[in-house]
């Protein structure tokens, strides 16, 4: 099904008391709205985005979302912040007709569950639980353009990677399949270290940065899974549901496990090719009503893969012990006395 990019306008740039800060016709507006089409389909970044970071790059102030700890965390292993980046994609979700599309083309996820009545009756029907594809390869194309346009900024900041990356994924108003995926976080910079061919990115903290990097592993890249399964029941989950004790609904069981399962593999296949582990996870797992009784059971799993370069086990620091009692009153009654 079709998958495509939705691009919004570039709206007039404004100065205080609502006067436009450069006169410009609307043949110059359109003029600069296409070269930012064309800049985004040959992978670049939008007119305003290669403004904005000229800009910059021309000031010796920087941005950023990092907290105050944060900043001396970072500085303490020899970085520093040049400002916030950021990448965002609009995108139409394709759709996916039912168990059948599977069969054909969808290459994802699917189970039955027939009727278990021996005898045939009114209203016989096989279950499914089926893989959303279309959606899962919707959400991933979104997250990796919104992230090759965050990466390309700190590039063009001369960054050596991005921190505390933050991912908001939500439904545009007044459509039914478009969502709008946006990525933030700080561009920062090792002086006197060789550029990298792509900056890495990670949604750690500052403080778990260094504490990543003191354990021997470098942050390599923000990594994703993504699983929807729909669990449409058959006649057999629909006779269970209607029991009046305490039952279990195999059929739904098995969807939210397969979903977890199915997640949690697209999310070590993207870490597999960049880093040996992922750290930090994030869980966002919902279920869904659907019609005819039907569910759909979402989840999107967002963490940094990382790469070991230290083989040695970090040194054992000692702990500092403290007594939280009164040495005293823990002695025997009769040492007591005596003191």
């Amino acid at each position: 099904m079709l998958m495509t990019e939705c691009r919004v306008p570039r709206p007039r740039r404004e100065t205080e008391g609502g006067a436009a800060r450069e006169a410009t016709s609307p043949s110059t507006e359109s003029a600069r709205d296409q070269k930012s089409v064309e800049s985004l389909e040959a992978g670049g970044l939008p007119v305003s985005a290669s403004e904005r970071l000229a800009e910059a790059r021309s000031h010796h102030a920087y941005t950023s979302d990092l907290s105050v700890a944060e900043l001396a965390a970072v500085r303490r292993v020899g970085f520093e912040p040049l400002g916030l980046v950021m990448g965002s994609s609009v995108y139409q979700i394709g759709a996916q007709w039912g168990y059948r599309w599977y069969g054909s083309s969808g290459g994802g996820y699917m189970q039955a569950y027939p009727c278990p009545h021996s005898w045939v009756h009114d209203g016989m029907r096989t279950g499914y639980n089926w893989e959303h594809t279309s959606y899962e390869q919707g959400i991933l194309e979104a997250r990796q353009l919104a992230m090759s346009r965050l990466t390309e900024e700190a590039t063009a900041l001369g960054a050596h990677g991005v921190v505390g990356v933050e991912m908001t994924l939500r439904q545009m108003e007044g459509t039914l399949h478009t969502i709008e995926l946006t990525l933030f976080g700080t561009a920062v910079i090792r002086a006197g270290a060789p550029p990298l061919a792509t900056p890495f990115t990670c949604h750690l903290s500052g403080q778990e940065v260094v504490k990543l990097l003191e354990a021997g592993y470098a942050p390599a890249a923000l990594v994703m899974g993504v699983c929807a399964m729909e669990m449409d029941p058959g006649c057999g989950t629909e006779a269970r549901g209607m029991s009046w004790g305490n039952v279990e609904l195999p059929q739904f069981s098995d969807g939210v496990q397969a979903c977890r399962d199915q997640a949690v593999r697209h999310l070590e296949e993207e870490a597999t090719a960049v880093g040996d582990g992922v750290v930090g996870v994030q869980v966002d797992f919902a279920v869904r009503e659907l019609p005819q009784e039907g569910k759909l059971a979402d989840m999107r799993l967002v963490g940094t893969a990382v790469k070991r370069f230290e083989r040695s086990d970090p040194p054992k620091l000692s702990l500092p012990i403290l007594r939280l009692t009164d040495r005293r009153h823990s002695l025997p009654l009769s040492a007591r006395r005596g003191s």
